[in-house]
């Protein structure tokens, strides 16, 4: 609308009228002035309290049909809001008269209160019970091992503590798990400190999937204390690793050259001497194998999380894996999920890695003596105790950042002297 000019006396010939008809919303015309001129006309909703169900309260519109439209919009609302209360049951309205006062003392809003619920009451992704989540994980765990994008020790695991989880849990719809429940099952189970924790993982990696599918709106394990986590699986994390000897680690070395057969020397050496973990061993190909260079690589495809890193070889790894009989293909064969466990167990056999024990009947037996990751945790002890740089060890381990994990889990007292020991290590001068 343009500007023009009216006196105070036209404003006497300003228009008021209810609109919508019996609605109780009034406009009427306003002349913006600015001194003794007048410039435009607005438009002024006045909006009952019967409407607000507070105070009146009054809006101003620079267009007629905008003005209009807007109360008719409020009169529907109000309207709208009408109808509902009366189609409301008693039941209905008596639960609302008893919640209200409870909310407002909370300081919450009904609105506040909905929204919070609903999602939580009714998963926008529908009600799945933790059986049928897990089944679903497990479909595509399948699909992902058969194309080469998950490993099969990892489809192992999910399988075999998913089925755990889904025979305790499995008729209970996801979004009603709640912590309490969780750590009453952990509790009750025998099992080791380790294996709680593997469990809260897999735990975590099903509800993360759940929260994805809108199955779930909250992550439970996210409300565990450090206080709970110690009280679950205790300070597991935090314990001083097994380490080999130079002696132990010569005795490992020299049966997996003895006894070729078991194919172990090449993935001894690296354990022992590059500190590349169990599940990268069995992946890694000769041709990762730099020889010429002094370098081994552990590509995306091989690296735990693909975190892909090159590692120097020591002299000493050089003159045993040198004396690897075969040198192309897998740097260890693993024909299937336990083929180099069998093998590496019979390897600590032979390297005498047993203790003597009695069994509940009384007989004498005898039985491998070996500290989970020794190989790993010896290479990252005594690295550092003969470099002093937790930084470039980390690095070579293969950790996510910084050197926070060599000091939580690589901490076994090592000197210089005993660090140079362990990288002197070299085979017999008679076949080198």
């Amino acid at each position: 609308m343009g500007y023009f000019c009216l006196k105070y006396s036209d404003m006497a010939s300003l228009k008021k009228y209810e609109h919508p008809k019996g609605s109780g919303i009034t406009i009427r015309e306003k002349i913006n002035t600015k001194g003794t001129t007048a410039f435009g006309v607005s438009y002024v909703i006045t909006l009952p309290s019967k409407i607000t169900g507070t105070v009146q309260t009054r809006k101003q519109f620079k267009d007629k049909d905008e003005a209009e439209k807007h109360a008719a919009k409020e009169w529907q609302g109000f309207s709208t809001q009408g109808r509902v209360y009366f189609k409301a049951t008693d039941e209905e309205r008596n639960e609302f008269s008893n919640l209200l006062p409870k909310l407002r003392a909370k300081g919450v809003t009904l609105t506040e209160a909905i929204e919070f619920a609903l999602p939580r009451l009714r998963p926008e992704g529908g009600d799945k019970s933790i059986a049928d989540v897990i089944s679903e994980m497990k479909r595509d765990k399948i699909i992902m091992l058969a194309n080469g994008t998950l490993r099969e020790r990892t489809e192992n695991t999910f399988r075999s503590i998913g089925g755990k989880i889904s025979h305790h849990f499995g008729e209970i719809l996801i979004r009603d798990l709640s912590l309490p429940k969780v750590k009453e099952w952990l509790e009750e189970m025998d099992i080791s400190p380790r294996t709680v924790k593997n469990h809260l993982n897999i735990l975590s990696e099903i509800l993360h999937h759940s929260q994805a599918k809108k199955y779930c709106s909250d992550h439970i394990l996210d409300e565990l204390t450090k206080t709970d986590r110690r009280k679950l699986y205790g300070n597991e994390d935090t314990k001083t690793p097994g380490i080999l000897t130079a002696e132990e680690s010569e005795r490992l070395l020299q049966a997996a050259l003895e006894h070729t057969d078991l194919d172990l020397l090449a993935a001894t050496t690296l354990g022992l001497f590059c500190g590349i973990r169990t599940e990268e061993l069995k992946r890694l190909k000769w041709q990762d194998v730099k020889l010429d260079e002094s370098l081994v690589t552990i590509g995306s495809e091989i690296a735990k999380k693909r975190r892909i890193r090159n590692v120097p070889l020591p002299k000493n790894a050089l003159a045993w894996l040198k004396l690897c009989p075969k040198q192309t293909g897998a740097v260890t064969r693993s024909a299937h999920a336990n083929d180099y466990q069998k093998r590496f167990r019979k390897l600590l056999k032979l390297a005498q890695f047993t203790e003597a024990y009695t069994d509940d009947d009384g007989k004498k037996c005898e039985r491998i003596a070996w500290k989970s990751n020794a190989m790993r945790h010896s290479f990252g002890t005594y690295h550092f105790a003969l470099y002093a740089d937790s930084i470039e060890t980390s690095r070579l381990l293969g950790h996510k950042t910084g050197d926070n994990v060599l000091f939580e889990n690589y901490r076994a007292l090592a000197t210089k002297t005993t660090g140079t020991a362990y990288f002197a290590i070299s085979p017999p001068k008679s076949i080198k």
